[in-house]
């Protein structure tokens, strides 16, 4: 019996081993939800898009910040010099600043700086400050994305610059990745824009501008009157991922968009941190390999229970009923009464008690008789006592019951006992 057990564990462990290495081994299949975070190995992620970058551009950094945040770094002093200047990369879905960013981005470039937000949907104000809009080619192919690729494998072009005809600037990438695209509109501020990329419909899919400072001195050269920092719109934020980066020769495509001739550092901002880390129980289900461990020992244990439940009888256990505490309870209950010395109380609820037991047993209550001497030869056809004892006693307990008379504890114990009594000689 011992033996067979031994081999029935180590049969277990061996199927669990198998398993685990099994769906250890299988090919993953790929998460294709846009999230844009630096540590995100996914294809819309951006680990590899960031390693590329860094390696390519100079400075190039992934900071935890805002614009707002960025924003509290450099005073609102004017330009600043050229060594303090950076590029302010933003990679986002749906792109919707608080109240204050429409502000931050403004002062940001006043200072010089340049910004490049990234997103395929934008907030309504700041469309409307920066006069533009976002129209929809395709809705939700995303979601679908790698069925779609696979179902129909045909590629858009995308072409930077103005020259349609020049292979050079032509880009090859699949229509889901480029839902949206601009459309300018009037809005108040002055600006000098200009597109820098479009699809195969000629639509504008990138857009560069720069705005003109309302608060420029009259005495100032016409260059100055431009706020040096540029502001760059693009509307393709799948192809700054993992999978953008590495989707033919579409890199020179990011390269692109992201050089500016000022040549500043840029700092990518994640506003968005990456995921906390994960409970145990979420580790185990975000692995297959260890989900189907995890089921395949939860199912043994409960064959084991099942075998060592119909191999053993488990004793009946005796069950001692409970004690009647009922007696203890009604003396503890008493003593506190009894300690508090108001003898009237007391003897008004046992004559309340024996009022219940009245109205229960002959659906009659003294206290209905407006005649003390009436109830009392009333009370005596029950108990069957003389009629002359059983109203001396009533009469002397409907005085101590009245309001402003002192009971001692005697009166209290001689009325009880001839309630008692009372009580006994019920018919």
């Amino acid at each position: 019996m011992k033996r067979s057990r031994i081999v029935f564990f180590v049969l277990i462990a061996v199927f669990f081993v198998a398993v685990f290495l099994v769906q250890y081994n299988t090919p993953r299949p790929f998460i294709w939800k846009p999230t844009y975070l630096h540590d995100d190995r996914q294809p819309f992620g951006c680990y590899v898009f960031d390693d590329v970058l860094a390696s390519s551009f100079d400075d190039y950094r992934v900071e935890q910040k805002s614009l707002y945040k960025v924003r509290m770094e450099y005073p609102d002093t004017g330009i600043l010099p050229r060594s303090e200047r950076r590029t302010y990369l933003l990679i986002q879905d749906v792109y919707s600043p608080p109240d204050s960013g429409l502000l931050d981005i403004r002062s940001l470039l006043r200072q010089g700086h340049n910004v490049v937000i990234c997103a395929s949907d934008f907030s309504e104000e700041m469309m409307e400050t920066f006069g533009f809009s976002v129209e929809y080619n395709e809705r939700d192919l995303i979601n679908v994305f790698d069925q779609a690729v696979r179902l129909d494998p045909v590629r858009d072009t995308i072409y930077y610059g103005t020259c349609i005809d020049d292979d050079y600037h032509l880009y090859r990438v699949f229509p889901q990745l480029h839902p949206v695209y601009l459309k300018l509109q009037e809005c108040e501020l002055d600006r000098n824009m200009a597109f820098l990329a479009r699809d195969n419909h000629d639509q504008p899919l990138a857009l560069i501008m720069s705005l003109y400072s309302n608060d420029a001195e009259d005495d100032m050269d016409a260059e100055s009157r431009w706020d040096s920092g540029s502001l760059l719109i693009v509307s393709t934020p799948l192809l700054f991922t993992n999978y953008g980066i590495l989707d033919g020769d579409n890199a020179s495509y990011i390269f692109r968009l992201l050089y500016f001739p000022d040549n500043y550092p840029i700092v990518r901002l994640e506003e968005s941190h990456s995921a906390a880390s994960p409970s145990l129980l979420k580790a185990i289900f975000d692995s297959p390999a260890l989900k189907a461990a995890f089921y395949s020992l939860l199912l043994l244990v409960l064959l084991l229970m099942a075998n060592a439940a119909q191999r053993k009888q488990r004793p009946i256990p005796v069950v001692t009923p409970p004690a009647n505490e009922m007696l203890r309870f009604t003396r503890l209950i008493g003593n506190l009464f009894y300690q508090k010395r108001d003898y009237q109380d007391l003897l008004r609820k046992k004559y309340l008690y024996f009022r219940t037991e009245l109205r229960r047993r002959y659906a009659t209550d003294p206290e209905t008789e407006p005649d003390p001497k009436a109830a009392a030869e009333r009370l005596a056809a029950r108990t069957g006592l003389p009629v002359e004892e059983v109203t001396a006693d009533f009469v002397r307990l409907k005085h101590l019951l009245s309001d402003g008379t002192r009971v001692s504890e005697a009166d209290m114990r001689r009325a009880i006992d001839g309630i008692n009594h009372w009580k006994r000689k019920l018919k």
